[in-house]
This record gives C-alpha cells, sequence and structure tokens, in this order.
C-alpha cells in the first residue's frame, strides 16, 4: 500500500558541530534550495543552549515552485 501525505514543510538536521561558532545574525543556508536562510538570532543561541541535549533542525517551507522560506529552527 501507498500512502501520500501533502504538505510544504520540510525538515532539515543541523549537526551541532556545524555550527560551533554560530554567532548572532550569520545565516544558516539549504545548499539546493533558493531562499532556505536563517539569520541567527539571540532567541535561538538560548534556546539551542538551554537545551544541549536536544536535536536542531531548520524548517523550510515551499513557497513556489523552486521557491523555498526558511520558518525558523525547531528542537525535538
Amino acid at each position: 500500500m501507498t500512502y501520500q501525505i501533502e504538505g510544504n514543510t520540510l525538515l532539515f538536521a543541523i549537526d551541532r558541530r556545524q555550527i560551533v561558532d554560530i554567532a548572532v545574525n550569520d545565516t544558516i543556508q539549504v545548499k539546493g534550495f533558493p531562499g532556505a536562510s536563517h539569520v541567527w538570532t539571540g532567541h535561538d543561541m538560548e534556546f539551542v543552549e538551554n537545551n544541549p541535549d536536544d536535536e536542531i533542525f531548520l524548517e523550510v517551507e515551499r513557497v513556489g515552485d523552486n521557491q523555498y522560506k526558511a520558518a525558523g529552527i525547531l528542537l525535538q
């Protein structure tokens, strides 16, 4: 059986080692997804530092054909 899921949201896992030196106003971009970039904020920094065991994700929304927009950082 095949199940089809409709949606416009993608989650990209971020390895903490990749952003160990990230600073406020630095940009995270997703290669191959035009427009999928997120400017790191003080809130993001605090959120990640206060949850050291959580996995980090960048939430990206498809807004058109081959057009994307980063919606923010999620932790799980």
